[in-house]
């Protein structure tokens, strides 16, 4: 038997013999509970949870970069807003631009680049420095509510 005819053969066998391990991956505590000496398993169930919660704390802490990444564009959004009954983002206003009229464009700290729509019952114009609570409005519109401040800034996401 060659080289190549051996691998072919192996291959397949291999993946066949690899579904039990992934499936055991899926549970991490099935290693621990197989044990049969106390301290050991205990020490084993320790380890495990010390490992689990790094990873919970690093699935949560992606989930949120990405939250915000995508938080103000409709059609990417809508399955965090179908997750989270009160989705809202904190923001602070890092430079204020002209847009076209009297309407403002809002670049924040986090990168993110806001423009005044329509609708808007904010009665001054935003400013450096206010930090302010994004949130979708029923009729599905983004409006920021500044902290200190009467009335919302309706506001569509550019970037």
């Amino acid at each position: 038997m060659t080289l190549r005819n051996a691998s072919i053969i192996a291959l397949p066998l291999l993946t066949v013999l690899s579904v039990p391990a992934q499936a055991q991956d899926a549970d991490p505590y099935a290693d621990c509970a197989a044990l049969t000496d106390d301290a050991a398993r205990l020490a084993c169930f320790d380890r495990t949870y010390a490992a689990q919660r790094v990873v919970i704390a690093e699935a949560a802490e992606a989930a949120e970069v990405r939250r915000e990444e995508v938080f103000g564009f409709r059609e990417e959004d809508a399955a965090i807003e179908r997750e989270e009954e009160d989705a809202t983002l904190t923001v602070t206003v890092a430079e204020v631009l002209r847009g076209s009229g009297r309407t403002q464009v809002l670049l924040m700290e986090n990168g993110q680049l806001w423009r005044e729509v329509d609708g808007s019952t904010l009665r001054n114009r935003a400013r450096v420095g206010w930090t302010g609570t994004v949130s979708r409005h029923w009729s599905g519109a983004y409006e920021i509510r500044f902290e200190g401040r009467s009335g919302y800034l309706r506001v569509a996401r550019m970037r």
